[in-house]
């Protein structure tokens, strides 16, 4: 290698260095992009917790198999677009975020789909003439049920199916699996959302600190 070629090689990887030292704090990752792609889980999330507040406690309120079955598909669908966004310089706490949402649409999913079949057993029981009848309350106005979310929803759901006393009824007791499959989705939701808001909180106060000329407090952004 000549020494003229030797220096501007030399200069190359300085100059190279340079960037990645510039770049190292900041900015290998955009504001822009960052903010853009938050934008973009947000526009899901605003969806899913309108299924959570409105939908999905109704569903569960009126056992409507058919409907928690395409909740069901509705989340994974929620999820494949999530999915398909572009990560391209985007923060990595900020794809860090989507992962945890990503867990809630996941526990949603499980949610629909394992009401469903646990309506669908009681449903089959209730059709055997030696099976014993399985009836749940009525859900009525200001009861636990009408608490605005699918959590909710399920807590009724589970303690009025204990207040039936399932254990002692013979052929229910083929119920506990599902019942229990209910309860650990329930569980596994809300761990979901606890850990996805301590973690929006850290956001919330870093985001501003390292993107300062973008406006973060949106709830569209983060909730």
């Amino acid at each position: 290698m000549n020494a003229r070629h030797l220096v501007l090689v030399v200069g190359v990887l300085a100059a190279c260095a340079g960037c990645s030292r510039s770049e190292g704090t900041q900015k290998a990752f955009g504001a822009k992009e960052t903010f853009g792609y938050l934008q973009k889980v947000g526009q899901i999330r605003l969806l899913i917790n309108t299924d959570n507040k409105e939908r999905i406690p109704a569903m569960i309120r009126g056992q409507d198999i058919m409907m928690l079955g395409a909740q069901g598909t509705k989340a994974d669908e929620y999820k494949q677009t999530l999915l398909a966004l572009n990560p391209s310089r985007v923060d990595p706490d900020a794809l860090t975020f989507a992962k945890n949402f990503e867990a809630i649409l996941d526990s949603y999913k499980s949610v629909c789909v394992d009401a469903a079949e646990l309506f669908r057993e009681i449903k089959a029981a209730n059709a055997r003439p030696s099976g014993p009848h399985i009836d749940l309350p009525t859900a009525t106005f200001g009861s636990q049920a009408n608490q605005i979310d699918t959590i909710g929803a399920i807590d009724w759901l589970l303690e009025s199916l204990g207040r039936t006393d399932i254990n002692s009824k013979g052929e229910a007791f083929s119920l506990q699996p599902i019942i229990s499959k209910v309860r650990e989705d329930r569980d596994k939701l809300r761990s979901a959302k606890m850990s996805h808001h301590e973690f929006t909180d850290k956001l919330k106060a870093e985001l501003p600190l390292r993107y300062p000329d973008l406006d973060w407090a949106s709830k569209e952004i983060l909730p």
